[in-house]
């Protein structure tokens, strides 16, 4: 099992780059192989952020995920071909989706499971070094003002392997990824979506469409595993509370995520309905976080001191070693970011 670190920038907001870059460098001594930034407008660019990683650390990196509002690809094939010439090899990874529950507040986002499909498909030939026209595109030619009829092809060629990973965990999403990528990254909801018995079921659509559309070949699964690790065990679970709300209430406006899913987490289906209704009624954080329970924090984190999430974190990978997953990727990490990198690579890394 590898292990993966994503620097979740809006959370890293008081870290410049230095900052990261030395993160960066601790997490790889760590035995860290893989090291993942998020797209986020307001906060710190992603690939600007890449570049510096790549100049310093000889890792793999990747963005998990990058919007497919934010970015036009072939904007997005020029940065990520760029970055690989500073690379010596190591693999830049992209995964790709519509973003968190947010992104509809900030862009128009039409269409998305047309743009994700269309994006991966034109992002790949882009970086193959084919030629594109946006009339075989027409939902991203509207999107991003693109003249359908001109040719656009990279002029110069990536200089080291880019993959491209889906980031929608939803089922048409996942067929969408299963079709045209070469992995999946499973996010936030991981460990809920496990322990609601619905991951064979997400894996089996990724792989279904894989087969039909006849795009074999070893497709690599990544679990985002939500951490918040401190010697303090107040910090540490406070820290993750907001999120966990968030998370869950995204899974609750899936079909396929009811009352029974959530009891069987241990997170009583009323108090979902509470949340919900607080959310709805526009609850400000502070006020937002008092309907989040225990049992929500502990359904989508790893939540509290070293001890407690060394054993937790034994069992969640084994569990994705079970569902056939080859690396965690640690999110978040906890209230003190370079406490928290600290912890984990001293005392639960060790442990896996």
């Amino acid at each position: 099992m590898q292990v993966g670190v994503q620097f979740h920038l809006p959370t890293y907001k008081d870290h410049p780059v230095p900052e990261l870059v030395s993160l960066g460098k601790t997490a790889k001594a760590a035995g860290v192989s893989q090291i993942w930034v998020t797209d986020n407008l307001q906060s710190r660019n992603a690939f600007v952020v890449l570049a510096a990683l790549a100049s310093q650390i000889p890792i793999n990196l990747g963005t998990a995920v990058t919007v497919q509002y934010f970015r036009n690809p072939v904007d997005l094939a020029d940065s990520l071909a760029a970055i690989s010439e500073i690379m010596d090899g190591d693999e830049l990874s992209v995964g790709l989706a519509r973003g968190n529950g947010n992104t509809p507040n900030l862009v128009n986002s039409p269409k998305p499971i047309s743009i994700l499909r269309q994006t991966a498909q034109s992002l790949r030939r882009l970086l193959d070094g084919e030629t594109v026209r946006f009339n075989d595109y027409p939902a991203l030619a509207s999107y991003f003002n693109f003249n359908p009829d001109f040719e656009f092809t990279l002029n110069f060629n990536p200089k080291t392997p880019i993959r491209l990973y889906c980031g929608a965990n939803a089922p048409l999403g996942l067929a969408v990824g299963g079709e045209t990528m070469e992995g999946l990254i499973y996010g936030g909801e991981f460990k809920a979506v496990v322990n609601a018995g619905q991951m064979p079921e997400a894996l089996a659509t990724y792989q279904r469409a894989a087969e039909t559309a006849g795009n074999g070949g070893g497709h690599t699964r990544i679990a985002e595993i939500k951490l918040s690790i401190s010697k303090d065990e107040s910090h540490a679970r406070q820290f993750a509370r907001h999120t966990s709300g968030r998370r869950l209430l995204n899974l609750s406006r899936r079909s396929t995520f009811g009352p029974e899913e959530f009891s069987r987490l241990g997170v009583d289906p009323r108090d979902m309905e509470r949340l919900d209704i607080a959310e709805r009624e526009g609850a400000g954080h502070d006020r937002f976080g008092q309907f989040v329970t225990d049992e929500m924090i502990d359904a989508v984190f790893v939540a509290g001191t070293p001890d407690f999430c060394r054993e937790r974190m034994i069992e969640v990978s084994q569990t994705a070693q079970d569902h056939g997953y080859q690396q965690l990727m640690f999110s978040e990490l906890g209230p003190d970011v370079n406490e928290s990198m600290g912890l984990l690579c001293n005392d639960v890394l060790p442990a896996l």
